[in-house]
């Protein structure tokens, strides 16, 4: 049975709306992870390129060569056993959050804060301190962020079917490339990997 390009489409949204970084990975229970032996490079999705520059690029590729050699893995430039394919959108979101100024200044009374996260998740709303904030005079600060969502394909080359998918999601800043944080983010969502490390 083949599985879809997307094993699990609903995830993302469910995860766009959390702060920290989720790992995911979801695999083909039928698929004998110990038969392959190498892995190569589908072509690099064009639309990648929109979202991140050619040295994280080169970063995200060293990473994953990195994570799959030390679980045994050799890469073979065409027609290995496993090919490995790279998606990356990355999208604009936006929170508010509204303080109500009623008791600002009095001693022992904090104000009121109420955080509405929008998004395509939906929203949600959490209140700190006193009072009903709907009833005083409150100031709403619009908070605009992006979210990155980072796909990997490993599908088997001979069946032609995905047989694992990893996805991570979590707040992304402009700044610059950093190897060090790729390289972990890329472990960390390897480690969802059914294959454990076998070198250093």
């Amino acid at each position: 049975m083949h599985m879809k390009k997307l094993i699990f489409p609903l995830l993302i949204i469910f995860l766009a709306s959390c702060n920290p970084w989720k790992y995911v990975g979801k695999q083909d229970q039928e698929a004998d992870f110990s038969s392959f032996k190498t892995f190569g490079l589908l072509n690099w999705e064009r639309q990648n390129d929109d979202q991140v520059d050619e040295k994280t690029k080169e970063f995200i590729l060293l990473a994953i060569k990195d994570e799959l050699e030390q679980r045994g893995y050799t890469y073979q430039k065409k027609d290995a056993d496993l090919q490995v394919s790279i998606f990356i959108i990355i999208n604009e979101e936006t929170s508010y959050s509204a303080y109500a100024d009623q008791y600002a200044g009095y001693p022992g009374y904090g104000g009121v804060a109420v955080g509405v996260g929008v998004g395509p998740s939906g929203g949600g709303v959490s209140a700190v301190g006193y009072g009903n904030v709907m009833t005083y005079p409150y100031s709403v600060v619009k908070h605009d962020y992006n979210v990155g969502t980072f796909v990997v394909d490993l599908l088997d080359h001979s069946k032609k079917k995905i047989i694992w998918q990893g996805l991570a999601q979590g707040r992304v800043a402009q700044e610059e490339p950093n190897q060090s944080r790729v390289s972990e983010r890329v472990g960390r969502l390897f480690n969802k990997f059914p294959v454990k490390k076998t070198k250093k």
